[in-house]
Parts: C-alpha cells; structure tokens; sequence
C-alpha cells in the first residue's frame, strides 16, 4: 500500500460508501470509561457481546474496538454504516447495552469519513494505533492536506497498516484520525523523532484542540 500522491503530500482518497457517495460512509463513534478499572473484565466481556450482535447485522460495513493505552478504563467502539437509516435503527435499547450502560460511562457521536488508506484495521491485522483528535481554527481542505501528509509519509514505512480520518456531523469542525501499525515497536518508531514533531506542528497550525492518545485494537469484526 502506497500513498495517493508523492511522498504522501495531499488529503487521504475518500473512503467509498457502499452506494457509490464516496467519502460519505456514515459512522458511530462511542467512547466507553469505566469507573472502576475492576470491572473490565465484565465490561470487556459485554462490550464484545454487543459487537457480535452489531456484526449479526447486513447494515453495518466494518467495526473496531480500541482500548486506550494513555487513559485507564476508556475504550472506543467504531461502526461503519451502509446510512444514516441504518446507525439510527441500529441501537435499540436491549439488555445488553442496558449493562453497558450500568459498567461504563457512554458518550456517544457520529461522524462521515472523510478518507482511508488500508481497510478499517482488523483484531488479527493490526496491534497499536494513534488517535488523533483535532479542532479546527483553519480551512478544512488545508487540514485534511496536511493529515493526509502527516498519514501518507508513515505508510512507507514497516509495519504501517493504514490510516483513518473521520469527520463530525454535528460538529464539522471536530476531526478524529486514526494510524495504525501491525506491532507496537513499528508505532513507537514511527511516532518518535523530528519526522513527527514536524508533521504534527504544521497540523498544530490549523487547529484549537490537538491531542494524541496511544491505543491497541482490541476488536474488530464485519
């Protein structure tokens, strides 16, 4: 897998919907934080009930399961949807994630994606990853340039598996990137050093809210 462009300059390709709106794949974006890290075992266990459930379902493209690695307890479930109709439909209120509920605290969103490199990364693909969260100060197009840039440049390197990049529907500002590598030692390799800071200053320049959160695939499924 190589970049879209020379040494990974310009934006992602958008990633393809299943009716042909590329870049417009709609999806689910839940974050999970537990309140006592002596649950999560429990929690690990119906969270991975859920995902089997969602995957029983034709409407939904891919899912991942992220355990964060910088923020105990906090975990990130991404769904792919084939609409909107879809998502919407897709989370009555059952048993199951009505003891999600009881184990950890949700905060729930939605986002389009706005470009891939890779297919969304697979449990058996795929160890540790960075998600990037970002707020935008600048132009969206200049921003999802640079992304593409900072993205695009690691997936010359072993080990890269691909990169994500997702954009809010209620706040279209709010950005949410995902890289990720197929060990631990190719993610700490690639995320260290002035290759990095220099990538991540220019993407600095466009937003109000940068942060940089370590995580590792914990699930995943069709």
């Amino acid at each position: 897998m190589t970049p879209n462009v020379p040494a990974g300059e310009g934006r992602l390709p958008p990633l393809a919907g299943s009716r042909g709106d590329r870049g417009r794949q709609i999806a689910s974006v839940q974050r999970f934080t537990l309140g006592d890290e002596r649950g999560a075992a429990e929690f690990e266990s119906e969270l991975a009930r859920q995902v089997r459930a969602w995957g029983r379902l034709r409407s939904l493209e891919s899912q991942v399961v992220l355990r964060s690695l910088d923020r105990s307890g906090s975990y990130l479930h991404l769904a792919f949807w084939r609409s909107p109709e879809h998502l919407f439909g897709a989370f009555p209120t059952d048993a199951v994630s009505a003891r999600l509920g009881r184990l950890a605290a949700v905060e729930a969103g939605q986002a389009v994606a706005a470009g891939l490199l890779g297919d969304v990364p697979g449990a058996a693909e795929a160890a540790d990853a960075l998600l990037v969260r970002v707020t935008l100060s600048g132009p969206a197009a200049a921003f999802e340039t640079r992304f593409g840039a900072l993205a695009g440049r690691f997936l010359y390197d072993p080990g890269c598996g691909g990169c994500l990049l997702l954009q809010g529907t209620l706040e279209p500002r709010a950005y949410l990137g995902l890289i990720w590598w197929h060990s631990a030692l190719a993610c700490d390799a690639a995320t260290q050093g002035d290759r990095f800071l220099d990538r991540t200053r220019q993407l600095r320049a466009l937003a109000s809210g940068l942060a940089f959160e370590r995580v590792r695939i914990a699930g995943a499924g069709a």
